[in-house]
């Protein structure tokens, strides 16, 4: 009886450990060659335009990475991105940029 009681008390303590562990962990982001590729497919960027884009992209990685700095340094990126685009490509990534936030969850208030 004894070691029927132990052993679940270790399968109880494994499961509970195991779904700890889990919480929190996020997909890495996509990396530059990534999203250009994306952009260049949805929107139809020529060469040049996925060149400005690489360099727009790498212009702003390091202020990225700053969480204090992030949200200026992306209204400037996109700002510079929007800048190089046509008035077509323009609709279609204002449309595609409306439908990744609306798709995206609210955030839950801290407690």
């Amino acid at each position: 009886m004894k070691k029927i009681l132990i052993m679940i008390a270790m399968v109880a303590v494994t499961s509970l450990t195991y779904a700890q562990g889990q919480r929190g962990q996020r997909p890495e982001p996509p990396t530059t060659a990534e999203i250009i590729k994306t952009a260049t497919k949805e929107l139809g960027l020529s060469e040049e335009q996925a060149t400005e884009w690489t360099t727009i992209h790498e212009k702003y990685a390091d202020e990225m990475k700053d969480r204090s700095t992030a949200k200026d340094a992306r209204e400037k990126m996109d700002a510079e991105l929007q800048a190089t685009l046509t008035e077509n490509q323009l609709e279609t990534y204002i449309e595609s940029k409306k439908k990744r936030e609306s798709s995206r969850p609210a955030r839950k208030p801290r407690n």
